[in-house]
């Protein structure tokens, strides 16, 4: 099961400043800095290789007047069936062979494994096990961003922590292989997997909220078609924060933003694009031009509408991605919620930003949702 953890929110200089947990407020070398810093930072798709595996020595202390933390392993279900990926072709031929090598015991990199986090004020307690701790113990799946080349490093444990506070509710947060080791759809499968986990365990869809961020939302928009497709039960809500919803890269926000956001512009045929390190280099850098990337599996934007649980978005106007957040949430027929003045970066900075971004999750995530089963 491995050993409970501890921490304590109070400031210090790393967690003053640590997205979606830090509460100092944004300085204007700050700002600056999340306006530029990204642009160079990519080269090949070389020179990404991941986060390396973490051991207990990296793991962040947590002192329990504030919450805890427990990585969980599992095996995927017996229960768990095949995919469905519609006329999908290419991702259900790569669904094909994960499930199968999964269920033989022969995924490369081994298993799954999640994070379950809770806050003190957390109703029903601590992180004991998976079990729900009362009938219809509502929670929260959190599918974390990282371009798809990072996933849950030893500080977003504090991310973690946070969000069950804020939500009062605890967080299970799977830990999704990334590129460019593991690339699409490996992280589709863990995070399915995850999900398909906590069900068997006895937790009800209904009574989990998504909240996915950035790369973590077209992950986990993904996950939710497969689940339609496969007529599995619809979870109870999905939060997107500055979601990444289109690899391709064409909207105007992309152009319109680049002077004022951390995110580069990187072509999609490029080794160094967004799609290419989540597809993987043997894909054909043509296709990234033609239909490939406009599938509803790779691209959470054109997702059908009847696949998708009510949703909340967020995003900051001087962010990259803002033009396909309203346009999904257009689509949806849900609510964008807009920050003036934020990138992809500063939506999840200081205590003014994060009270109004975790009151807005708040209130939709903890509103009444109805079972049917």
């Amino acid at each position: 099961m491995g050993t409970e953890v501890y921490m304590d929110l109070k400031d210090s200089d790393m967690l003053s400043t640590l997205p979606g947990v830090g509460d100092a407020e944004v300085t204007e070398a700050e700002r600056v800095a999340a306006q530029t810093i990204g642009h160079g930072m990519f080269g090949s798709l070389d020179q990404h290789r991941g986060f390396p595996e973490t051991g207990p020595e990296d793991e962040p202390s947590i002192p329990a007047a504030a919450g805890a933390y427990r990585i969980f392993e599992y095996t995927i279900p017996k229960k768990q069936q095949p995919y469905m990926a519609g006329d999908d072709a290419f991702t259900q031929q790569r669904l094909d062979a994960l499930y199968e090598r999964d269920c033989t015991g022969q995924l490369e990199g081994g298993g799954h494994s999640m994070v379950v986090a809770a806050g003190a004020s957390t109703t029903g307690g601590g992180v004991e096990n998976l079990n729900p701790l009362y009938p219809g113990e509502q929670v929260a799946l959190l599918v974390v961003g990282g371009g798809f080349v990072s996933g849950d490093t030893p500080p977003a444990k504090w991310l973690y922590v946070r969000m069950a506070r804020e939500l009062g509710r605890r967080v299970f947060v799977p830990r999704y292989h990334v590129a460019p080791k593991h690339v699409y759809p490996r992280p589709l499968h863990d995070v399915y997997t995850a999900l398909q986990h906590l069900e068997a365990r006895g937790f009800r869809p209904c009574d989990v909220a998504v909240v996915a961020i950035s790369a973590g939302a077209h992950v986990a928009l993904g996950v939710l078609q497969l689940r339609a497709l496969r007529g599995l039960p619809p979870v109870a809500t999905c939060v997107a924060v500055a979601p990444c919803l289109d690899l391709a890269a064409g909207s105007d926000s992309w152009r319109r933003n680049q002077p004022v956001c951390v995110l580069p512009h990187v072509p999609p045929a490029s080794p160094a694009s967004l799609a290419r390190m989540y597809l993987g280099p043997l894909v054909d850098p043509d296709a990234l031009s033609g239909g490939l990337l406009r599938r509803p599996l790779l691209a959470p934007l054109h997702a059908p509408q009847a696949a998708l649980p009510p949703l909340q978005i967020h995003a900051g106007e001087h962010d990259v991605l803002y033009d396909d957040a309203a346009a999904l949430a257009a689509r949806a027929g849900t609510e964008l919620i807009a920050y003036a003045g934020c990138n992809h970066y500063t939506i999840l900075r200081g205590r003014t930003q994060l009270d109004r971004l975790y009151g807005h999750m708040r209130r939709f995530v903890n509103k009444k949702v109805t079972c049917s089963r």
